[in-house]
């Protein structure tokens, strides 16, 4: 994988935490921070998702259509090239 170089300014607090990122992974700073960046992302991702399914749950739908025409009708409003 090709990395590209970045600027980070940090005080001493955060130094400190990528001192600690680093001995708990057991790397160099910057894969450390790689890490804890893929971590966050992906603890964001999750929160993204149950917060979208909060919205789905709290809808108040009441004539649910039966699963074949509930896909047809979300296939209808999508492009279905990038869909298995």
């Amino acid at each position: 994988m090709k990395y590209e170089r970045i600027e980070l300014r940090v005080d001493e607090e955060h130094k400190r935490k990528i001192a600690e990122l680093r001995e708990r992974y057991g790397t160099t700073a910057s894969d450390a921070l790689r890490r804890a960046i893929d971590e966050a992302h992906e603890k964001m991702m999750i929160q993204k998702r149950l917060d979208i399914v909060k919205r789905m749950s709290e809808a108040n739908i009441e004539d649910v259509p039966d699963p074949d025409e509930l896909k047809r009708q979300i296939l209808a409003g999508h492009d279905k090239s990038d869909l298995p």
